[in-house]
């Protein structure tokens, strides 16, 4: 069945929901669907190229991730739970890089540096640089993390995800995803302080 896109304009200054956008998507409205791409194109793509540690592969997982959306937007429903259509859009993204590296036959190991602020924050001006060193230790100490560990923390940092929302993407309890972020903040705070063997 053909889908024919009609176009329409947005009320100036009114921000719509998710859900309003994605039932207009649904009935064929191309401005929705770009509202919807330009709200969570970027918190996307920086949480799948953390995930996948290639631009060029996050780029494919990213285009994957939108085709399966357009494809099964009439399965998403606004009452879904916490998150909505962002928990719903990451769901997606999180299984199609997972599908990726289980057809090539690779390990979840594909998943990239976690700085323990987010990226929005500002610096403290008194901060010391992180060092190459650093930066490497930090990303060895996460590869050593168990996947469940690493997958909420990526969630956590990358796409500034609350925590209700995480364990909804994540088909657990929120206490779960909650001890998950505790255990891998502990752990990689040990992992950091240890001296690093070759």
């Amino acid at each position: 069945m053909a889908v024919t896109f009609v176009r329409t304009t947005e009320p100036a200054g009114e921000q719509l929901t998710d859900e309003l956008l994605a039932r207009r998507l649904r009935d064929g409205d191309v401005i929705a669907g770009e509202s919807l791409a330009r709200r969570y194109s970027e918190q996307l793509l920086r949480y799948l190229q953390r995930l996948t540690r290639s631009e060029q592969v996050a780029e494919d997982v990213y285009q994957q991730t939108w085709l399966s959306v357009l494809e099964h937007l009439d399965k998403f429903t606004s009452g879904a739970g916490p998150g909505g259509f962002k928990a719903w859009l990451f769901r997606i993204a999180t299984n199609k890089s997972n599908d990726l590296w289980r057809s090539k036959g690779r390990e979840h190991r594909a998943y990239d540096g976690l700085r323990l602020v987010t990226e929005t924050e500002a610096a403290d001006a008194a901060a010391v640089p992180e060092t190459a060193e650093h930066v490497e230790k930090l990303r060895w100490a996460i590869d050593q993390l168990p996947d469940s560990q690493r997958q909420v923390l990526l969630l956590r940092y990358y796409s500034e995800m609350k925590f209700v929302e995480i364990a909804e993407m994540l088909g657990c309890p929120l206490n779960t995803a909650l001890g998950r972020m505790h255990k891998a903040m502990v752990r990689l705070k040990q992992l950091l302080e240890e001296p690093r063997t070759a």
